[in-house]
């Protein structure tokens, strides 16, 4: 069973295998979030030559890709011939290594979604290989859905409140406490989702004063 995580993209090192257009497309992927990667392949895209990533031109029906493999912390495969797809799998899974194999998904350690920020909110889908497009188009379904709902005004109401909560309780777990209150009281979750900005602030600051109150008397 897969779960969604978020990884700090920039402590982690990517080896690639394959420089067509899937291998380009994760490189893009990883390099843009700060990961360290590496791709191997005979023939390279000129988008990925141009990308400033590290690139090895090897032939790899006949190179040794264990010391890169052993580098890396991911593993893609996306080659184009199903025997070397299989070699390369097999080698990375009995060194340990997190493979995303873009040539079977059934077999895949690391699914890479389709992503967004939306209204300050990163939303991310897959359909773990079944159908690709449906999974994309999915997310301007969930972008209009999100834009048209109170939960653009709620987030920038909780996200202040939130930062004036940080600044003004030292204990976490009354601040946990004034979250729940929050999202718990029914004149301010109207105020957020009839749009009132300021009115719901103001609301929440109410509500902040008493737990900074009750902290401060404690």
């Amino acid at each position: 069973m897969k779960i969604p995580l978020w990884v700090e993209a920039s402590r982690m090192k990517v080896v690639i295998f394959g420089g067509g257009s899937v291998g380009t497309r994760r490189a893009k992927f990883f390099s843009s979030a700060g990961e360290k990667v590496r791709v191997l392949a005979r023939e390279i895209s000129p988008e990925l030559r141009g990308m400033g990533v590290e690139v090895k031109i090897v032939d790899l029906n006949s190179y040794d890709p264990a010391g890169d493999i052993l580098w890396a912390d991911i593993v893609v495969i996306a080659v184009d011939n199903p025997q070397l797809a299989e070699r390369l799998f097999k080698l990375a899974e009995s060194m340990g290594k997190l493979v995303n194999d873009a040539t079977d998904a059934a077999r895949t350690h690391v699914v890479v979604p389709y992503e967004r920020a939306i209204e300050g909110i990163r939303v991310a889908v897959t359909s773990e290989g079944a159908a690709g497009t449906p999974a994309r188009l999915s997310l301007e379904v969930i972008e209009d859905c999100i834009k048209r709902s109170w939960i653009p005004t709620f987030y920038e109401v909780y996200r202040q409140l939130k930062k004036e909560a940080k600044e003004a309780i030292a204990d976490v777990r009354a601040r946990l406490s004034f979250y729940q209150a929050l999202s718990g009281d029914e004149a301010f979750m109207t105020l957020v989702k009839n749009g009132k900005t300021a009115e719901a602030l103001a609301r929440g600051r109410e509500i902040l004063s008493k737990f900074v109150n009750t902290s401060h008397k404690s």
